[in-house]
């Protein structure tokens, strides 16, 4: 690090120590559609020491450097974090000492997409670095196989439509967290332990699944929008009724809209858990839709595009026509909580639902969104449960979405199906009891006609209904 980065990074420290004292311990896919997010560590590492800082971390670099001139890669100790991984260049990189599970370490980020690749070693059970930006839990990264291994497929995202950069933009300092633990307890990595990992500039375009087309969707004429957040005008075949985010001070949006009888899908959009790992996060999400009873949702935010997140499906409280007022705010799970995080967003939007093709009480949309493209129900096929199994012919030469699933199978429970296209095991769903499985998603690029089966593999149907269904783009 040269004179002036390092006179850079003590100016960062001391803003961020004066400014923000309480952010050095800063204290989240589908009928819900939620990612269930391991159990919390709490203990953060405090700020490395300046000789620390001298020997661990590389400068800032720009996000696009000239493809002829790549970023070098960092070595210290016999251990290197590559200037580059695939397509992603690196912009800042950590080494730490043995025996040190956690840091905390200040950084500006100067893109709006990155990926941090890690690894780490750790001697027993399994093991993972936990990272947070700013107190924003961003995911954690699993270990490699020791010091000459790079887990180059072991690392967390931030997308430009995170939600994460509402509150931390690009170009603002922001504090890096990162700390080694043990997955099942959550307990720190012991002395042996070793953290490396980089920060580095990626794709702004999503990752494709078995090479299907993948964006960012973009805004229709007709959005809402207000301060970053969008519910876009449709989704799939679903129609904006009404939304609304409130203001940062305020914890409950309140509107109203005119109801068409069809089902309404409600979306909630909410930071107040940003920060939280573990299956029973401290902030609910409730809605109260018409007169009736409230509903509950997970406070959760993965994207701007808050139709992303988890949505919740009901029937119209009132026959068309007449007005629906809805309600939604901000509550804590725990009469011990006190407070609300100081940056909380809340926003709700409610659609109505598109055309459903309903078979054995499932419901298959006419039309659906797989990301961030639209699809149509082209093609339906079941076979009664006990049959097992169930397959047809994928489109040749055009993107194409299997959806597949079932009807409750019987009594017993414990069933498991596997869908496989071609020879690939693609998609696996579950029923731990006699309810069914729900209906899974699998998106697949342009190729030749293969064929798509549905498999019981464990447990015995004895009713319902399997179901395989094939989309096109529409």
């Amino acid at each position: 690090m040269n004179l002036q980065d390092l006179r850079d990074e003590l100016t960062t420290r001391a803003a961020s120590a004066d400014q923000h004292s309480g952010d050095l311990l800063p204290g989240v896919q589908q009928k819900i559609r939620r990612t269930k997010q391991r159990r919390a560590f709490t203990a953060l590492g405090v700020v490395a020491v300046l000789a620390a800082v001298a020997a661990t971390l590389v400068p800032t670099m720009s996000p696009t450097p000239p493809a002829d001139n790549p970023p070098e890669d960092y070595t210290r100790d016999g251990l290197t974090v590559p200037g580059t991984v695939g397509s992603d260049k690196l912009l800042k990189a950590w080494i730490g000492d043995r025996g040190q599970s956690s840091l905390s370490f200040a950084w500006t980020p100067t893109t709006d997409s990155i990926t941090i690749h890690a690894n780490c070693e750790a001697a027993g059970a399994m093991y993972a670095i936990r990272f947070r930006i700013n107190g924003w839990y961003l995911g954690d990264a699993s270990c490699d196989a020791g010091p000459n291994a790079w887990a180059m497929d072991s690392g967390v995202t931030l997308a430009p439509d995170s939600a994460f950069w509402l509150a931390s933009p690009v170009g603002k300092a922001a504090r890096v967290s990162a700390d080694l633990i043990e997955l099942e307890s959550g307990r720190p990595a012991g002395k042996d332990s070793r953290i490396w990992f980089g920060i580095y500039s990626t794709s702004p375009n999503p990752p494709s699944s078995n090479g299907a087309p993948a964006r960012l969707a973009p805004v229709d004429a007709g959005a809402y929008q207000k301060d970053g957040v969008v519910y876009r005008k449709t989704v799939g075949g679903d129609t904006l009724a009404a939304a609304q985010v409130a203001n940062l001070d305020r914890l409950d949006v309140r509107f109203s809209f005119t109801a068409t009888g069809a089902k309404l899908v409600l979306h909630p959009f909410c930071t107040a858990n940003s920060g939280y790992v573990g299956d029973n996060p401290p902030h609910t999400v409730e809605m109260r839709v018409g007169s009736g009873q409230p509903v509950k949702a997970t406070c959760e935010a993965s994207s701007t595009d808050a139709v992303k997140g988890s949505s919740l499906t009901i029937d119209s409280p009132v026959p068309a026509g007449q007005r629906v007022d809805v309600v939604a705010k901000v509550l804590s799970t725990s009469p011990h909580l006190i407070g609300m995080p100081a940056d909380v967003r809340l926003g709700l939007g409610v659609y109505f639902q598109g055309p459903q093709r309903v078979i054995d009480g499932m419901e298959l949309p006419e039309q659906t969104e797989v990301a961030g493209y639209r699809y149509r129900l082209a093609e339906v096929k079941t076979a009664p449960g006990p049959d097992r199994r169930l397959a047809t012919d994928t489109p040749a030469d055009q993107p194409y979405v299997v959806a597949y699933g079932g009807s409750p199978l019987g009594p017993g429970g414990g069933f498991q199906a596997s869908l496989t296209v071609g020879k690939t095991e693609t998609g696996v769903g579950v029923a731990s009891d006699a309810g069914g499985m729900g209906i899974g998603w699998d998106a697949h690029g342009a190729s030749p006609s293969e064929r798509a089966t549905l498999t019981i593999a464990e447990g015995k149907p004895t009713k319902g209904t399997l179901i395989l269904a094939i989309y096109l783009p529409d």
